[in-house]
């Protein structure tokens, strides 16, 4: 049993001395790692709907885009009236007569619904484009402002993710003026 001690005893010396060890190295492991976050000077909103209503650039492709709209709008009644005038005839019809005519009918029925959707297409696209203009446009406007008032994150103000925002801290007005004088139409 004598042997078996001073075995017994250096085990657990050397547990003790691996404890230590361990112990005294166990800090800088699970330190934790301190990411440098950099200190936001200021943040503002801006109001995208309100810029397009009251911005001149904004006001005149909304006209556009309307006057677009009602001249398809327009061709799309004119094609429904003719629709309507020919089903009328209908009652007046029979036989093969009145089953070529309702095949026609269909056919320009199917036509319409076609121009309709193209209709809605383009005016979806011509929408898309001025839209991103305009963006853009903002875009170099709030990037100079931004840097005049020291603010480091501009967000878009919306209410579906926007929920409160303090009155100091929207510049849509700002934006709107700025953008007009460099942007006039």
């Amino acid at each position: 049993m004598t042997t078996a001690m001073p075995t017994m005893l250096r085990r657990l010396l050397t547990a003790s001395a691996l404890a230590v060890g361990v112990a005294s190295f166990t800090p800088a492991l699970i330190s934790p790692v301190q990411a440098a976050v950099p200190k936001v000077r200021g943040v503002a909103v801006v109001d995208m709907q309100k810029v397009l209503n009251d911005t001149k650039q904004g006001v005149t492709a909304r006209k556009k885009l309307e006057d677009s709209s009602k001249a398809k709008q327009d061709k799309l009644d004119g094609k429904r009236k003719k629709l309507e005038a020919d089903q009328a005839k209908l009652k007046n019809m029979t036989g093969d007569k009145l089953a070529q005519a309702e095949e026609a009918l269909q056919k320009d029925y199917v036509e319409m619904q076609q121009i309709y959707m193209t209709m809605q297409q383009e005016l979806a696209a011509q929408e898309g484009r001025v839209l991103e203009d305009i963006y853009k446009n903002c875009q170099s406007v709030i990037d100079k402002i931004a840097a005049e008032m020291e603010i480091d994150l501009v967000i878009i103000r919306d209410d579906t993710t926007v929920l409160f925002v303090q009155t100091g801290l929207d510049i849509t007005d700002i934006l709107v003026k700025r953008y007009n004088q460099k942007y006039p139409s």
